[in-house]
């Protein structure tokens, strides 16, 4: 693409495409940079403008993503997409449902929209066409398992469409003097985020990318090439879990006020809250950011969560979902609280 660039410095569709790669890479700024020459050299480039909301939203820039969504379906109002990425905009079952229906009145099989339009009507109290979608073959697809899930829990936790508003919300109902953890930091743009709630913060990560094929993503997906984040008072423990973790914790560690569990593999968060049960109690807010939705979501941080519990006799309340970011937040209940101590 710098090659095509380089030949034909007004080729704004590479300009574009360059912009994919960076956002890809987690490289949100030198993403941002690429998406604003695209917009000057054609200012009516509705999949430069989407693209641009994509990575706002990626550095938590909510409102000025809105804007640019906003704009690629200005111009060209049958982007169902730019419509479906608003919906992940949305504060409220309301405002979701509208930029659903809108998806699909610009194109009606978008399945992802008709899905997710019959989880927001079960929240508002509609359950027929999820009972209706549920005696289907699509009865079997991941959304739809994903909800009966969270349907058949004692009670429907709180609905989120964006990791900001549910990050917010997480912070609100943590004890904020504690410490947070993060397990599995990347380019550490929801680290940083949380970082400006809590008075301490401890990362881990090797900074090199998944350890092991995951999904489409191959083994070294997520790498920030060795680099680690730079931000105020953050404290990262660098390499493999199982590598470091025992000696971090063979220290004694303040109880969490909440842990964001961003590993997505079965087999990385096992060992992470494994060795973080000494910092765990009945007050820390446990987040999984990959717990439903992908196509084999029970076997990953579903799977590690819930054995977990099992071998430790625990069990757990559901506080909040999303289900267009994939994120579940949750917290341990009737612990003995002899095996916490202080």
């Amino acid at each position: 693409y710098k090659n095509a660039i380089s030949s034909k410095p007004d080729f704004a569709e590479a300009y574009n495409n360059l912009g994919n790669i960076y956002k890809e890479q987690g490289k949100y700024d030198m993403a941002i940079d690429v998406y604003q020459r695209v917009i000057s050299l054609k200012p009516n480039f509705a999949e430069a403008h989407n693209n641009m909301g994509l990575v706002l939203y990626e550095k938590g820039k909510l409102k000025e993503a809105i804007q640019y969504y906003k704009r690629a379906l200005s111009n060209r109002p049958s982007f169902a997409d730019a419509a479906w990425n608003l919906y992940g905009t949305a504060t409220n079952v309301s405002e979701a449902t509208k930029w659903l229906e809108y998806c699909l009145s610009q194109k009606p099989d978008h399945l992802k929209a008709q899905l997710s339009l019959c989880a927001l009507q079960f929240y508002q109290g509609d359950h027929s066409h999820y009972f209706s979608l549920m005696g289907t073959s699509l009865s079997s697809h991941p959304y739809m398992r994903s909800f009966s899930w969270v349907f058949n829990l004692n009670k429907l936790p709180k609905l989120f469409f964006n990791r900001w508003a549910f990050f917010d919300y997480t912070i609100t109902i943590s004890k904020r003097l504690r410490p947070f953890y993060e397990f599995g930091v990347w380019r550490g743009d929801s680290f940083s985020y949380l970082m400006s709630s809590f008075k301490e913060g401890f990362g881990f990560d090797t900074f090199e990318g998944l350890p092991e094929d995951w999904y489409e993503k191959k083994a070294g997906s997520y790498t920030s090439d060795g680099d680690i984040p730079q931000i105020k008072d953050a404290k990262f423990i660098v390499g493999k879990f199982e590598d470091t973790l025992q000696t971090f914790f063979s220290k004694p560690r303040s109880k969490a006020a909440l842990i964001n569990f961003d590993a997505d593999l079965y087999s990385s968060t096992l060992c992470a809250l494994n060795f973080s049960k000494a910092v765990i109690d009945e007050d820390t807010v446990l987040i999984f950011d990959e717990f439903i939705i992908n196509e084999n979501w029970e076997q990953d941080e579903f799977k590690a969560f819930n054995e977990f519990c099992n071998q430790n006799g625990y069990n757990y309340e559901v506080l909040a979902i999303s289900f267009f970011t994939k994120q579940v937040a949750t917290r341990l209940v009737k612990i003995e609280h002899s095996v916490f101590k202080d």
